[in-house]
Formats: C-alpha cells, sequence, structure tokens
C-alpha cells in the first residue's frame, strides 16, 4: 500500500483512568497513520491539550468534572471546526445526548466501547477528513486497511464480539445481526486485471456493496486472511435482495464467478466467528460450477442431503490400480468411475466434490507411502494440498488437470529420453515461472505456452529439475514471501497475496512446512 505521510492525531478525553488505557490498547495505531496523544483525564485537561496539539478526532465522554463532555463539544464546535468528534456515553445518557447533539451530526459511541464500535469510528473520521484532503483517495484506502485488519482479527482469533452497541442509524434498540459472506472467485487474476492495487480493489468492492446496502446500515469489510472473502455484518433480516444485487454488480463489475452465503438472523449472537463457521458450511452447498450462486441457511429443518460418490468399491478398485503401476488404469477410476469429470452435470455440490478429491488424494498417498516410504511423501503431500486448494475454483478442468498431475505422481518413474530442445523448454518454463511465480500457474497454461503434451511436460519438468512442476511452483513462491517478509515492513499477510496465495490460512500451513 502506498502510505500517506502525515500522521492524524486522536485525543482521547474521559475521567476514568481503565477507559482511557482501554481506548489505548484496542487498536495498534501506529500502524494506521494515528498518533495516540496522552489522553485528558477531564473537560479542562481536554481543552488544553486540545490548543497545544490540535488533534484532528477527539472521542469524549458525555460526563467529565469541571468542564462536561457538552460543554467540551460546543467549544470544540465554535472554536475548531475541523475537529470530528465522538461521544462516548452510557445507555442512561443516551437520550439526553441524542436530543442535545443530533441536529449537530455528533458521532455515539456507547460504554463500554466495544472494538468493532471504535474501528468504525476511526474509519468514519477518517472518511470526514477525506472530504477536505488533498490525497483523499490514499487516506479512504489507509482507512479501509484498517477496518479491514482490525476486524479480521477479531473474527481469526474467536474473541467474543459485541454486537455494534448502537447501530450506525442511531437506533439504540437491539435488533439482532445477520452475517453476509461475500467471496469473490479467481481474485488475484482480478486484481492483476485492475493493475495490481490490491488496497485499491478491495476499497472499490467494499464501496460497491455500501451503496447497495446502504452505507449506515451495514458494516463490511475485507477479510485479510482469505482476500478473497468481503464480510458484512446487518441488523437487516431480508438480505435475499441485496445478496443478488451484490451479486449481479460484483459479476458486471469484475466478470468472476461470485458466491454469497446468508447466516440465519440472531438475537442472540454472541460472536462473529460462530456466524462466519455457518456461511462457510454453507458455501460448502452450492453446486460445484462457475455460476454465481447466493446460499441462504435453511433453518433447523437443514438443506440438501449430501451424497456419498466415492464408495468402497470404489476404494477397492483405486487401490488395484494403482498396484498396476498403469497411470491410465488411476486415471480411469479417478476421473470416471468416481464421476468427477461429469460432477457439473450432475449437479454434485461443492462440499461432495471436496470430499470425493479428499477421499482419494487419501488413499494415493496412503499407496505411496506404503511402496516408496518417506523418499517422495513430502513432495506428493504438496501436490494434494495443491489439489485441495484447486478444488475452490469450481472450475472442473482445472481441478481434473490438477489429479492428473497427482497420478503422475504416484506412478512408477521411468526415464524418458530427453531431446536438446526438450531441456531447453524446461528451462525456459523454470525462468518464466522464476519471474511470474504470482500469476495463475498451472501445467495446462505452460504446456500449451510450450506447445508440449502436459503429459509429458509434466515428467520431463520433474526429471530435469529434480523436482515436481507444483513443488517447483510452491517453493519459488515461499522463498519470495521471505525475501519480502525479511527486506521489507510487510507481514506474512501481505506477503503471501504478492507470491499469489488468496488464502492465508492455506500459505501459512504450505510456509510452515516448507520452512521446516
Amino acid at each position: 500500500m502506498g502510505m500517506h505521510k502525515r500522521k492524524y492525531k486522536v485525543l482521547i478525553a474521559d475521567d476514568e483512568y481503565w477507559t482511557r488505557e482501554k481506548l489505548r490498547r484496542m487498536i495498534s495505531w501506529e500502524k494506521y497513520m494515528l498518533e495516540f496523544l496522552e489522553p485528558a483525564s477531564d473537560g479542562e485537561d481536554a481543552l488544553r491539550k486540545i490548543e497545544e496539539n490540535r488533534p484532528d478526532i477527539l472521542i469524549t465522554d458525555i460526563n467529565m468534572p469541571f468542564v462536561s463532555g457538552v460543554d467540551l463539544l460546543h467549544e470544540v464546535q465554535k472554536n475548531y471546526p475541523d475537529i470530528v468528534t465522538f461521544v462516548i456515553s452510557g445507555y442512561d445518557d443516551f437520550d439526553y445526548v441524542k436530543g442535545t447533539f443530533m441536529a449537530g451530526g455528533i458521532n455515539y459511541l456507547i460504554k463500554p466501547v466495544a472494538k468493532i464500535d471504535l474501528v468504525n469510528a476511526i474509519t468514519k473520521a477518517f472518511g470526514i477528513i477525506a472530504e477536505r484532503e488533498s490525497e483523499r483517495l490514499e487516506l479512504l484506502k489507509a482507512a479501509s486497511v484498517m477496518q479491514d485488519r482490525e476486524l479480521s482479527q477479531i473474527l481469526q482469533q474467536n474473541e467474543t464480539f459485541s454486537i455494534p452497541s448502537v447501530p450506525s442509524g442511531g437506533i439504540a434498540e437491539f435488533t439482532g445481526m445477520s452475517l453476509m459472506l461475500v467471496k469473490v472467485h479467481n481474485f488475484p487474476k482480478i486484481v492483476r486485471a485492475n493493475g495490481g492495487d490490491i488496497d485499491l480493489l478491495i476499497y472499490r468492492i467494499k464501496k460497491e456493496m455500501n451503496k447497495i446496502l446502504g452505507k449506515e446500515d451495514a458494516i463490511v469489510f475485507n477479510y485479510i486472511y482469505r482476500t478473497n472473502e468481503f464480510i458484512v455484518m446487518t441488523d437487516k433480516q431480508e438480505l435475499l435482495g441485496p445478496a443478488e444485487k451484490i451479486k449481479a454488480r460484483l459479476s458486471v463489475i469484475f466478470q468472476s464467478c461470485v458466491t454469497i452465503c446468508i447466516s440465519a438472523h440472531s438475537y442472540s449472537m454472541e460472536n462473529i466467528h460462530r456466524a462466519y463457521v455457518e456461511t462457510v458450511g454453507l458455501l460448502m452447498m452450492r453446486s460445484y460450477n462457475k455460476r454465481d450462486e447466493v446460499v441462504f441457511s435453511y433453518g433447523e429443518s437443514g438443506g440438501e442431503k449430501v451424497k456419498c460418490h466415492f464408495n468402497h468399491d470404489c476404494e477397492k478398485q483405486l487401490k488395484g490400480a494403482l498396484r498396476s503401476g498403469k497411470p491410465e488404469n488411476v486415471r480411469k477410476i479417478v476421473l470416471e468411475k468416481s464421476g468427477l469429470c461429469n460432477c457439473g452435470e450432475k449437479r454434485w455440490s461443492y462440499l461432495e466434490v471436496k470430499q470425493t478429491v479428499r477421499r482419494i488424494l487419501s488413499l494415493m498417498l496412503d499407496y505411496s507411502m506404503q511402496s516408496q516410504g518417506y523418499l517422495k511423501i513430502g513432495d506428493l503431500e504438496s501436490v494434494a494440498e495443491s489439489v485441495e486448494k484447486v478444488t475452490e475454483s469450481l472450475d472442473i478442468g482445472i481441478l481434473c488437470e490438477a489429479l492428473e498431475e497427482m497420478i503422475e505422481c504416484c506412478a512408477p518413474e521411468r526415464k524418458e529420453t530427453v531431446t536438446d530442445t526438450m531441456r531447453d523448454i524446461v528451462r525456459q518454463a523454470a525462468e518464466w515461472i522464476d519471474g511470474h511465480y504470482s500469476e495463475e500457474l498451472s501445467l495446462s497454461l505452460l504446456a500449451e505456452q510450450y506447445h508440449v503434451e502436459s503429459s509429458y511436460f509434466s515428467k520431463i519438468f520433474r526429471q530435469e529439475m529434480g523436482e515436481n512442476l507444483i513443488v517447483y511452483i510452491t517453493n519459488k513462491r515461499i522463498e519470495k514471501a521471505k525475501e519480502y517478509v525479511r527486506n521489507t515492513e510487510m507481514n506474512l499477510a501481505e506477503a503471501a497475496f504478492l507470491v499469489g496465495y488468496d488464502d492465508y490460512t492455506y500459505f501459512s500451513r504450505v510456509f510452515k512446512k516448507i520452512r521446516a
């Protein structure tokens, strides 16, 4: 992200020491162009600090000694109109605060202040400041990044998550919450097609979604640990209509498959993680094809039943085919007998494909372990993980190609006669991967690029380079990720995306395995 140079000052005014310290520690302020000023302990202290430091953002309690929050805000509005102000009040004071300041457009935070409330307040403040800044877009991108990082941490860490105490529209009554998961498939390709600025692209997607949802009625953030996922939290109960509009809009703009999953509306949702897990479960129930789809909770009755497509008979036949040592026999069981190659026509669910692929990979790894020991198992595990990841593409052609690569890896090695021309092609392909490791790379794409039959290309690449094509690509990406982390201020999540991964959880697993 191109960093905005100016630091924005935040002043907290509250007579309670623990509230001041809690807010100080709630956000890593220095990461987001923010300078957290020494908090004020009362209204008079706040006025002194405002005169000395000229903060950009003021967050003040309403009940303070000497100069009350009400008087402080009147002074700020009169003498420092550019300061963006937020009021902290308890439920007992809310009606009074609301009646006194609603006409002035004052923003509210209800005690005890939850992290999401504070993050949204700072995000909103950045938006207000951006209206008068020359580098408006950079500031909005920075605010977007802060919101995504901080809220993603809540989701990732499975923290107890307080529903925002006062919805953005100012409605104090608790009305429940729904969560929507918006998954944009083939996200790295979309980023490259839009100039490579991921922060700008994410900001644009969130902006489009907010337009449809109504900016004051929802919290929208990008889940940084799976960058192709966007989370929507809202107190609205009817989300099917907005979901259809989001699906249509994003599909048109980015020409990519979109899946939207809607959780059940809950009046007792204690944390965001539970609702997120529910939507991931719904994602598994979508049909396995590249058409856009909206999936929603079926309630207690449940959805369609998941079928087992790879039965005991298939397992026995696969084991026999593996023992034969003939890839064509294995291919017939894996792709044809299993029904995978026709799963789109037969309307398999994503989960049915995932479970079938996982069972096939497990049997192939078990066979290789028994027949070849630890000699090849490390590389085979990397290929198997890659195949599982490819399942997310919803593209049966790409998935079948990845499975064929796994089949070739399990086959007994046979030395092929290699011409100088083919050696040169393999060298060129390796150099291409070295320079384009962050792009979409697959066996079929490379084989097509060099006008070689894919199965033969795979065998010769492994023979000449000493490792499988997928393993070579993975090692190159991890090597580059280490360089980014070592030589820049990037964290692993940012480096993961730059080297071609949109799923940090998967990247982290691969990274740890290779580093070990």
